[in-house]
């Protein structure tokens, strides 16, 4: 399933089982897409912005 912004064009894409529910897939696709944005508040991850790979912990 795919979740595309209208005003931006930013996409996202997930994959979920044959069995999971319609509504699920479309609330997860949400939550992504308002995660990639920016309108969660959430970094996406604990040492975003910081040089290199994977995450410190």
């Amino acid at each position: 399933m795919a979740a595309i912004d209208v005003a931006t064009g930013e996409e996202v894409v997930i994959q979920s089982p044959k069995s999971a529910a319609r509504h699920e897939m479309e609330r997860v696709a949400g939550a992504k897409l308002a995660r990639k944005l920016g309108l969660t508040g959430k970094k996406k991850r604990p040492d975003e912005g910081s040089p290199g790979r994977g995450i410190k912990v």
